[in-house]
């Protein structure tokens, strides 16, 4: 069964609900998105840090292992600059929900958006041969900012770089950085 939990992904966001959140609304996921998008990065997350590690092959193989991409398929070379190696993943700034303005950042996170973004980073995943060292960031990143669900809020919301650094300081930052140099993932999700 290749790519599995693509389609389950796929299929579970055409059951997202469209309405544009409220900002007074505290979380504004409906619970089918909820799902998808913890699963979603919980594959990133399940991609062991010795197999990232280790390299491009290596992650290839575990894709192919964990039947997210077919063996035979021709991937598309990600071909985006990589980030400043000066970069300090050490140094990064731990996030909680109170450094959320959800009143200006929240209110520009549509549900489609979101779902629209997701589905970018899937596709990506399963088609892509993204490099392991940049998929290690940014599982990095999306642990400093408080998980999965605060990091799509943080970049969905926050739009130029002076309110990433307010709401998510360096590792929104970083994150947006590596994001912004994946073209589908761009034309999605920013």
């Amino acid at each position: 069964m290749k790519f599995l939990l693509t389609t389950a992904l796929l299929a579970s966001l055409g059951s997202l609900s469209l309405a544009l959140p409220s900002p007074a609304h505290q979380d504004n996921f409906t619970p089918a998105f909820t799902s998808s998008l913890d699963d979603l990065f919980a594959l990133l997350d399940s991609i062991p840090d010795s197999v990232l590690e280790e390299g491009d092959e290596a992650l290839n193989q575990w894709f192919i292992d964990n039947d997210l991409r077919d063996p035979a398929a021709e991937l598309l070379i990600d071909s985006s600059p990589e980030a400043d190696p000066a970069l300090d993943l050490g140094d990064l700034d731990v996030i909680s929900d109170e450094n959320l303005e959800r009143g200006v950042l929240v209110a520009r996170a549509s549900a489609w958006k979101i779902a629209k973004c997701v589905a970018s980073i899937v596709q990506l995943i399963a088609t892509t041969a993204v490099p392991a060292a940049k998929l290690l960031k940014i599982k990095k990143y999306i642990k400093a900012l408080g998980g999965v669900k605060m990091s799509v809020k943080l970049l969905l919301g926050a739009t130029t770089k002076a309110e990433k650094l307010k709401a998510g300081g360096k590792a929104l930052v970083y994150l947006s950085a590596e994001l912004l140099g994946i073209s589908s993932v761009k034309a999605a999700c920013f």
